[in-house]
């Protein structure tokens, strides 16, 4: 019974069309990358750099041996405080992380113009959780760090991106 079930689970997901984030086809100017970013360190590189590596793309030490260049321009986050409760202890924020990236050569000539993702999520806080709160942002920044990264790799192996790669 729990294998009917199983395979039951499996059919239905293909079906309706989840599928797991895996790798993705990059254009072939996109093969052998360099990733120039001001935080080379930071969660949102090591994140980039591990689907690069997952679709296939070898990554240069340095821009002279890359055929071309994904420098991340830059990373802000902000809060907005949406709402205080009737008794101003209850505070909602909304968290944003905006991420702006563009793809050149080795000669700094832009193949690609900038592109800006943007990424947002709700924090909710009580007087009596803050250290928690500070623990949960941190948490919904690293997602929605993810979640711009696989954002940024759907639109590298779009068909628009290597449009334009091919056509410069």
């Amino acid at each position: 019974m729990k294998k009917l079930l199983f395979i039951f689970l499996i059919l239905f997901l293909t079906g309706c069309g989840y599928k797991l984030r895996g790798s993705m086809p990059l254009a072939s100017p996109l093969q052998h990358l360099y990733l120039e970013t001001p935080d080379p360190y930071g969660q949102l590189t090591r994140n980039l750099r591990q689907f690069l590596k997952m679709s296939g793309v070898s990554l240069a030490n340095n821009s002279k041996e890359a055929s071309s260049i994904l420098t991340i321009l830059s990373e802000n986050t902000n809060n907005q405080l949406l709402g205080i409760n009737g008794t101003q202890q209850t505070r909602q924020y909304n968290l944003v992380l905006t991420v702006t990236f563009q793809i050149s050569n080795t000669n700094s000539h832009v193949l690609v113009p900038s592109q800006t993702v943007t990424e947002s999520r709700t924090l909710t806080i009580t007087n009596d959780q803050i250290l928690a709160s500070n623990n949960e942002a941190i948490s919904l920044y690293n997602k929605m760090r993810q979640s711009i990264v696989y954002d940024i790799m759907s639109r590298l192996s779009s068909e628009e991106i290597a449009t334009q790669l091919t056509a410069k």
